[in-house]
């Protein structure tokens, strides 16, 4: 796995623990550190793992001499980012040097350098982000969060057969449940795309159950939901807003009083196991589906904790050849764009 060292708010702070982390959590699995010696080696001298020699003779290091910064335009990332941390990391993948490329350096940098150097599988336009959003009891796969803005028919439907697929190879879900997300469950309702999107993906060989609403993401009704960038781009980012909302309110309400405080340390279990259920870390890692290889985009303010499980994700989509899976089925139904 190349691993973005510089990718994200924490850098390499994150960056590096979450390799060791992987290294440790998964014996199968080799990683090369892209990033600044200087840096790096900072980082290993502040690093316990750094001294575990069975782990080291696993981690590998790429140097460079930039990295990208989190605000970085597109247009400057296709035409000055040569050279660069994220660039390098996806180009192993592109030259074949590496299974999987993780990173959580700026989205859309990360999409056009993986179009430029990996390039997209035969018949799919455009790639597609694929994130989760937790459930009482799991977790629901939402595609696309925000790469496309508007989207055809034939496109939804790809979607959903790479989402359907991630779901079951990477998530270990057996036959998922894809739903089209629409303003209500009826066959009359929704715009004109999602109804003929609807229309071919009865005809298409995976579990579709039709049609669902944005309740239905947090209601485990379906494994994947399927929509366009502008409204998944719109629920992760209200989801966010109103977890970081109730979070804050509980602790208002828990430290504003003695009775507070002891009704929060009686009820402490209790939230433990709640807010263990909604960690965004316990499923980091957003997929970029429709490359030719494995790119994985990690929340930009994603702790060790989190960049280990994108390092695992990837790992696991690498295993499965989910790039090479996907473009069977596409081509095998003939659902190219």
């Amino acid at each position: 796995m190349a691993v973005d060292a510089h990718g994200g708010d924490h850098g390499l702070s994150a960056t590096l623990p979450a390799a060791f982390a992987a290294l440790r959590e998964d014996s199968g699995i080799e990683i090369v550190m892209v990033g600044r010696r200087e840096d790096i080696e900072a980082a290993l001298a502040d690093t316990p793992d750094a001294s575990d020699k069975a782990l080291r003779e696993r981690l590998d290091f790429h140097y460079v001499e930039s990295a990208l910064p989190m605000d970085v335009r597109t247009v400057t990332a296709l035409r000055k980012g040569e050279g660069s941390s994220l660039w390098e990391a996806i180009r192993l993948v592109a030259d074949a040097r590496a299974d999987g490329c993780v990173s959580g350096g700026n989205t859309g940098a990360m999409m056009a350098l993986g179009v430029r150097l990996v390039g997209m599988l035969p018949g799919i336009e455009r790639p597609v982000l694929m994130a989760y959003i937790p459930h009482a009891s799991g977790f629901t796969a939402a595609l696309d969060l925000g790469a496309n803005l508007s989207v055809t028919e034939r496109q939804l439907v790809q979607f959903a057969v790479m989402g359907s697929l991630t779901a079951e190879k990477v998530d270990g879900i057996a036959n998922p449940r894809v739903g089209l997300l629409n303003v209500g469950h009826e066959e009359s309702k929704g715009h004109m795309i999602v109804q003929a999107a609807h229309a071919l993906l009865k005809e298409v060989p995976i579990n579709y159950i039709g049609f669902v609403e944005g309740n239905d993401l947090y209601a485990g009704t379906v494994d994947v939901a399927v929509c366009d960038g502008f409204s998944g781009n719109l629920i992760i980012k209200a989801s966010e807003g109103l977890a970081r909302m109730t979070m804050s309110q509980l602790r208002q309400a828990f430290a504003g009083s003695l009775r507070g405080r002891l009704g929060a340390w009686l009820a402490r279990p209790a939230l433990v196991r709640m807010l263990a259920g909604l960690d965004p870390s316990a499923h980091n890692g957003a997929p970029l589906l429709g490359l030719r290889g494995v790119v994985v985009k990690s929340h930009g303010h994603a702790d060790d904790k989190a960049y280990m499980q994108a390092i695992l994700e990837a790992a696991q989509a690498a295993r499965k050849e989910l790039p090479q899976r996907i473009d069977s089925l596409i081509q095998q139904y003939h659902l190219e764009a």
